[in-house]
Formats: C-alpha cells, sequence, structure tokens
C-alpha cells in the first residue's frame, strides 16, 4: 500500500510540473506575440517579476539554442572521416 502512495505522489509532482512548464510556455508564448506583461500576468496568474523571469530565462536559453543551432551547421559542413573509413563504418 505504501508503494501506491509513493507512486501516487511521483505521478502528482510530475503533472504539477508538466503544468507550470507548459503555463511558462504559454506565457512566453503571448509576450513573443507582443501581449502586454500585464495582461499576461492577469491570464497566466503569475506576478509581474515572474514573467520577467521567464523573459530573462527564454533570452538565455535562446542564445543557448542558437549556439548549439550554430555547431550542428558548422559540424555537419566537416568532412570527419576520409571515404575509405566512411566505407568501413556503413557495414557496422
Amino acid at each position: 500500500m505504501r508503494e501506491f502512495a509513493i507512486q501516487a505522489k511521483t505521478i502528482r509532482e510530475a503533472w504539477e510540473q508538466g503544468l507550470q512548464q507548459g503555463l511558462n510556455q504559454v506565457a512566453v508564448n503571448m509576450l513573443y506575440e507582443g501581449i502586454d506583461i500585464n495582461l499576461v500576468a492577469k491570464l497566466t496568474g503569475f506576478t509581474i517579476e515572474q514573467i520577467k523571469d521567464l523573459q530573462i530565462s527564454e533570452l538565455d536559453d535562446s542564445h543557448i539554442v542558437k549556439d548549439f543551432m550554430e555547431l550542428s551547421e558548422s559540424s555537419l559542413n566537416k568532412v570527419w572521416l576520409n571515404p575509405e573509413e566512411d566505407e568501413a563504418w556503413k557495414y557496422l
């Protein structure tokens, strides 16, 4: 019985975390669409400070994604293996 109680608590925590992440993303999307920060706060139930924190963290994340995309693109343009090595790996 105790194992079931722990599992239920874990499921609830995961559900609440997912709900929070979804609400955060909705708020960020609203800001991207140019919706006034006060209206975003009213519709999401977040404080102005929480929304400003979301804006800052989203900017930080977008830099990480941009850097990753640039590195990935440059990596794809490189020839990593010579033709013989490439041929050998094809059959592994």
